[in-house]
């Protein structure tokens, strides 16, 4: 009788395990819905689906540590699976995004390529995450966010096209950028910043277009927040 409430209490733990991996596989159907937009000339749709993705993102890792997926789904390697997704999420459809919205000067297939190429190296990287100090090494792809900002502020093409330049060259650069759900000290503060600059962004692309690039400059508070702090805590640690 033990030996079958055992056996059934650990089924119903590998289950919730198995539901966390869904939970993080999920993101490709919202990013598939955000291509469906895209192709369909619908921007303002995919650009809040795109961003949605990076609520999952944000929670799936805490989901997986409380249930200890690595230990009771094993067979599953879900550091695998999330670069899959994150560099389509984070990566990909982003630039298509910026090459379906004209946000990129011409050749758009050499400049589109840049990050492309850079996050692919940076994916690959195999200390690109510093998971017991908290940091990213080099520019962490955050090409979605980016995106956003540069298509809600209205950025010209060609300051897009320099600063898409300048962060893929970054990518490469060993500099340390604060992963927020992984850093010891200040992840509170980063966690509560993240998730108020996220709704401000959010709410930009759901506003109408008097409002839309106030609500982004507000929302860009943290993000310039977090690249400041990221550089002073990259300096500490040399």
């Amino acid at each position: 009788m033990l030996n079958d409430q055992h056996a059934a209490d650990r089924s119903f733990t590998r289950l919730k395990a198995y539901l966390v991996h869904l939970y993080t596989a999920s993101t490709t159907v919202l990013l598939l819905l955000s291509t469906l937009f895209l192709l369909d000339g619908q921007l303002t749709a995919a650009l809040f689906t795109m961003l949605l993705c990076i609520i999952i993102d944000g929670t799936d890792g805490m989901l997986a540590r409380r249930y200890n997926v690595k230990k009771y789904v094993p067979e599953i390697d879900g550091r695998a699976m999330d670069d899959v997704i994150d560099f389509v999420a984070y990566v990909f459809l982003p630039v298509l995004f910026m090459v379906k919205a004209e946000m990129l000067l011409q050749p758009v297939l050499l400049f589109g390529s840049l990050p492309l190429l850079a996050s692919a190296f940076g994916f690959a990287r195999v200390d690109v995450k510093l998971d017991d100090e908290g940091f990213f090494l080099g520019f962490p792809s955050y090409w979605n966010l980016l995106v956003a900002y540069l298509y809600l502020i209205s950025v010209p093409a060609w300051l897009n096209t320099v600063i898409v330049i300048i962060l893929s060259i970054l990518v490469f650069i060993p500099t340390r950028y604060i992963y927020i759900t992984r850093l010891p000290r200040y992840r509170m503060l980063h966690l509560a910043g993240a998730t108020i600059s996220g709704i401000f962004l959010l709410a930009a692309v759901l506003s109408t277009e008097t409002l839309r690039t106030p609500l982004a400059l507000i929302s860009l508070i943290y993000p310039i927040f977090y690249i400041i702090h990221s550089l002073r805590l990259n300096r500490a640690a040399r």
